[in-house]
């Protein structure tokens, strides 16, 4: 596997670190493994996907840091997880173009065009009343995220704050609208 390049040693020092919360180990660990997490990931999604799946994968490890088996490949572990993101934002982005192929076929009546129009301001309105709702600042990183378009390292930059701070604060408000969403649908 890959961790044959890097040091084994100081790897599992950072692992055993890490399973004790330590945030500067993890921060290590990060540097370490992230580019090439990204590198694999770019081979079959565009470079905002991968720098998505990349901030999951790392959430992942955080959120199960104590599950983390150090007899095992960590390298192999972080691959495997970034695989299964792959697979699984693959399979949602075809099963989104299977829907909206089909939506496209029944909007060939002016009816159904004007109704969708009319849907599509009331959801919009809907969602800026919503984030509208949000904190200030998660409001401030989630139009920086898609709003403005910035990947979540300028927008940790920008207000100082780590990666990590605005990939939750991206989930929370991600949640928050399917959440409210969900409920009207």
């Amino acid at each position: 596997m890959i961790d044959f390049m890097i040091d084994r040693e100081p790897v599992v020092n950072l692992l055993i670190r890490l399973k004790a919360s330590d945030h500067s180990a993890f921060s290590e660990i990060f540097e370490i493994y992230h580019q090439r997490i990204y590198s694999f990931c770019c081979k079959s999604l565009s470079k905002e996907d991968a720098e998505e799946i990349v901030q999951n994968v790392f959430m992942i490890v955080w959120e199960n840091r104590n599950k983390i088996e150090l007899k095992y490949s960590f390298s192999a572990y972080l691959f495997s997880i970034a695989k299964h993101q792959v697979y699984n934002t693959i399979r949602n982005k075809i099963a989104q173009k299977a829907f909206y192929e089909k939506y496209l076929q029944q909007v060939e009546s002016e009816e159904l065009i004007q109704g969708y129009d009319d849907s599509i301001e009331k959801m919009k309105a809907k969602m800026k009343a919503i984030i509208d709702r949000f904190p200030y600042r998660q409001r401030e990183i989630f139009k920086m995220s898609r709003t403005f378009k910035m990947p979540y390292k300028e927008i940790a930059e920008k207000l100082g704050i780590s990666e990590n701070t605005v990939d939750t604060s991206i989930r929370r408000s991600l949640d928050a609208l399917r959440k409210a969403f969900s409920e009207s649908f």
